[in-house]
């Protein structure tokens, strides 16, 4: 089985500049636009990210980007369809901690092994996620939430992009430490999930701050922003708690989503030296863009090459019971 590489958008910006110069005279590297597979439905922060490196790409290459999303199972999906993928580099895979950490744990027989399988080089990003709450639900903060969900079991539903997933899990882990009552409704991904909570088919949902629209609802008070994970408060919905500020843990590192790229093996030869184009990174113009685009999509935007990534992912695994 042809061992897949784990590639970040960083190291994908850093190369524009490389593959319009010399690399791609060598290699004729891309040959054809490229596919870029994610775990998410259409319209959400990370589709959004991918796409604005995409345009980046494309201004200095003469192939783009061909996004392909590949929803469900808790990105389970889009991990097999990385597996699967002819080892040529012609399809890059944006996989999450859930691909890596948290599957392995929860399935016994999962159709990847995320160690044998993928070899990490770079990280793209670590979501900013909020928690938030229908504005019809008669609560002003987190506390009377939970005293709200004792007296009313039957009346808040939770929606997640999936069983098994970070969306599912965090507000599962909430609901352990403070023995808050609300049923659980797994969607495909944040418009779905999102059109159910407009709906009122559930009052809360975890989800990345820079879904479409989320940080300017939550500051107009169209809807309720409960908490954030951390210590600290996010600059971006200013006016939200932190795990801390409400006596939950402020281990940010065990709340954090992040995002890398998976891709078939001998891409890194094909766009050059990974170490030439690390060292390159910062003025690539590329690069500039998509931590903007990032930044302003509620995520903090990293640049984990080969064996940091490796470490990162090794410590995130998860035992399997």
């Amino acid at each position: 089985m042809p061992v897949r590489k784990v590639l970040g958008l960083a190291v994908l910006a850093g190369a524009i500049s490389v593959l319009g110069g010399t690399a791609l005279t060598q290699t004729s590297y891309p040959s054809a636009p490229i596919r870029v597979i994610i775990p998410l439905a259409p319209g959400g922060a990370i589709d959004v990210m991918v796409r604005a490196l995409g345009r980046a790409f494309e201004q200095r290459n003469p192939y783009g980007f061909v996004v392909e999303s590949r929803a469900g199972a808790n990105t389970i999906i889009a991990a097999n369809a990385c597996k699967a993928a002819p080892p040529d580099g012609s399809t890059i895979c944006l996989l999450s901690r859930s691909s890596v950490s948290i599957n392995p744990a929860l399935y016994k027989n999962l159709s990847y092994d995320p160690i044998k399988d993928f070899e990490p080089i770079t990280n793209l990003a670590f979501a900013h996620q909020v928690l938030i709450l229908n504005k019809n639900v008669p609560v002003s903060d987190f506390k009377e939430l939970v005293a709200y969900s004792k007296r009313n079991p039957e009346k808040l539903n939770f929606g997640s992009f999936g069983v098994g997933g970070d969306t599912h899990l965090v507000v599962e882990w909430i609901k352990h430490e403070t023995g808050a009552k609300m049923a659980h409704i797994p969607y495909k991904g944040a418009s779905d999930a999102m059109l159910a909570f407009k709906s009122g088919d559930i009052q809360l949902l975890y989800l990345i701050i820079g879904n479409p629209d989320i940080a300017r609802q939550i500051n107009e008070g169209e809807v309720k922003g409960l908490l954030v994970p951390g210590s600290t408060r996010s600059p971006l919905v200013p006016n939200v708690p932190s795990f801390a500020e409400s006596g939950l843990s402020p281990d940010q590192s065990a709340f954090e989503t992040w995002f890398g790229h998976r891709e078939e093996s001998g891409f890194c030869r094909a766009v050059s030296d990974i170490q030439g184009v690390r060292a390159g990174r910062r003025q690539q113009r590329g690069v500039c863009e998509v931590h903007r685009a990032g930044s302003e999509e509620g995520q903090a935007p990293r640049r984990h090459f080969r064996r940091e990534a490796g470490a990162m992912t090794a410590d995130h695994r998860e035992p399997r019971e």
